[in-house]
């Protein structure tokens, strides 16, 4: 095959989307790693010829840097087979009510090719986008406002092993500060994006949300790792669902009606719970279970259908919640 062709093809996969670039200087790099040696400028020749074919953008600093725009189709060779596409569109039903909008953006591309190639079918793949819908679990909320270009960089200081500079609001502060973190991951919870990371120098981990974000700039220098820091180990330990003590574990037991066990028996709270029938209308749940927020909120879901019968301390907490909510009415 022509190497000029195979070169084009090759710099045109390492172009990213905007708002991300990527200079002719680190173009030449990459091609050079993949076997294509050339000069800079037969890359910005190339690159300007072809961006009068292909809608790629170049912007004015120095070095000057290349960019898909932003709503530019995906090109993918071969064609997205039809099956794909539909797949394609089962993932965007799926993830529309889970992620941010901000976060979907980088995905359109996929989509709108996966919509375009379901239209053009005779065989009732088309139909299907007209029949499958995913709603979210509870009540449906509105997805928190993040900055694009914050997360582009948050996700690349994640994936070079970069520090990046951030200004940040916390909950219920007045005033933005200034913050250096080493990212060590990215948890989606409930449509918010955190950012695992310790700041400067300290050891102890940090959870910022990047909708609170309201600049992000990427640092040259190495991310601060911490030795044997896992992030599912992290997230096991329950620091994502509000521990009252970190990795406290409860052995639940709690009577429910029958009508809305078909939940917990479905989809188990602990893969070695036990549910047993205590009688026609009521089952008694068995389960180990992190002693968060939580599972107080669960429990309470269920009003009048749920009753806490172990551990004796939990049971205590739910009657005084109960006991002041019946205030909060005037009972």
């Amino acid at each position: 095959m022509n190497d000029t062709l195979m070169r084009h093809w090759r710099m045109l996969r390492e172009v990213p989307r905007y708002p991300r670039r990527i200079s002719t200087a680190e173009l030449k790099q990459r091609l050079a790693a993949a076997g294509f040696e050339t000069t800079l400028r037969t890359i910005q020749r190339d690159l300007i010829k072809l961006s009068g074919v292909l809608p790629l953008l170049a912007d004015d600093s120095k070095p000057q840097g290349w960019s898909w725009e932003a709503h530019a189709p995906q090109l993918d060779l071969p064609m997205l087979e039809p099956q794909a596409a539909l797949v394609f569109h089962l993932a965007e039903r799926y993830l529309q009510p889970m992620l941010p909008a901000s976060t979907l953006e980088y995905l359109l591309p996929w989509f709108r090719t996966a919509s375009g190639v379901l239209d053009s079918q005779g065989n009732g793949l088309s139909a299907w986008r007209k029949k499958i819908r995913v709603l979210a679990p509870g009540q449906p909320m509105q997805p928190p406002v993040i900055d694009s270009e914050v997360q582009a960089v948050v996700t690349q200081a994640l994936l070079l092993n970069k520090r990046v500079a951030v200004t940040y609001r916390a909950r219920g502060a007045k005033e933005d500060k200034d913050y250096e973190a080493s990212p060590l991951g990215l948890v989606v919870r409930d449509q918010v994006i955190y950012l695992v990371c310790t700041l400067r120098e300290y050891q102890d981990i940090k959870q910022l949300v990047l909708g609170r974000m309201r600049s992000a700039k990427l640092l040259d220098t190495q991310a601060r790792g911490l030795e044997g820091f896992d992030l599912d180990q992290y997230i096991a330990q329950g620091e994502f669902g509000i521990p009252l003590e970190s990795g406290r574990k409860i052995k639940l037991i709690a009577n429910f009606d029958r009508s809305v066990a078909t939940g917990f028996i479905e989809r188990p709270l602990d893969i070695n719970q036990v549910v047993d029938e205590i009688n026609e209308k009521t089952v008694k749940l068995t389960a180990t279970v992190l002693d968060t927020r939580e599972i107080r909120r669960w429990l309470l879901d269920f009003g009048e259908l749920a009753v806490v019968i172990a551990p004796q301390s939990l049971r205590n907490e739910m009657m005084e919640i109960i006991n002041r909510m019946n205030k909060n009415y005037g009972l």
